[in-house]
């Protein structure tokens, strides 16, 4: 699949779901969103993975890892983000 364009991203609602991440949470996140939506699949749940894709070492993927995976849902080895499958199924359409 080509990468997409852009990413729609909802200020709002970033702001309101996020609100309680520290910076480094905040940059993490918003790679691991930016590769979903690049990729347009699911991330691998795969901590090593996850980490290098955040830019991050294994400690920091670490400390930060549980705030971040609140937002994905682990299904048969991926973490599914429910709202970058909406957009992504809407951008498709």
């Amino acid at each position: 699949m080509a990468a997409l364009p852009y990413i729609q991203l909802y200020v709002a609602d970033y702001l309101a779901d996020t609100a309680h991440l520290s910076t480094l949470e905040h940059g993490a996140y918003l790679l691991l969103i930016m590769n979903y939506w690049q990729r347009g699949k699911p991330l691998p749940d795969n901590d090593e993975r996850l980490a290098r894709i955040c830019r991050l070492t294994d400690e920091q993927w670490r400390e930060v890892r549980d705030n971040i995976r609140e937002f994905f849902e682990e299904q048969d080895g991926q973490l599914i983000h429910a709202r970058i499958d909406r957009d992504l199924a809407a951008v498709m359409d």
